[in-house]
């Protein structure tokens, strides 16, 4: 399902979701009756959604993550190391992306372009 455009329903993406997630438990707790034509068999077929693939203001909207200000990251959450600007507290993320570089590169261990005080 792809909803986009100025028809995107932003905070209520669970009125979409629903009918989904209604038939996704069906087919876990329930199943379905399946014909295996290469078996000539009749089976009970369960499925799971195992992941799915969003964009980041989608993912905040399926997992109720906020992905905006300084713990705008799902995968740093707490440990990030963005910060609020001095004069009008905006989040700002620079030099975070040095984080997931090893420490070999010779970019991480110098402080020369750092914005901050330390």
């Amino acid at each position: 399902m792809v909803i986009l455009g100025p028809l995107n329903p932003k905070r209520l993406i669970d009125v979409y979701l629903e009918p989904l997630i209604k038939e996704l438990q069906n087919l876990w707790h329930v199943g379905v009756l399946t014909h295996d034509n290469a078996k000539n068999k009749t089976f009970m077929m369960r499925a799971v959604l195992m992941w799915t693939v969003n964009n980041l203001p989608t993912y905040g909207m399926t997992s109720r993550w906020s992905t905006t200000g300084v713990m705008g990251c799902p995968v740093c959450m707490d440990d990030t190391c963005a910060f609020h600007l001095q004069n009008d507290k905006k989040a700002c993320y620079f030099d975070c992306h040095r984080q997931f570089l090893p420490m070999t590169i010779r970019a991480v261990g110098t402080r020369k372009h750092s914005l901050r005080t330390e």
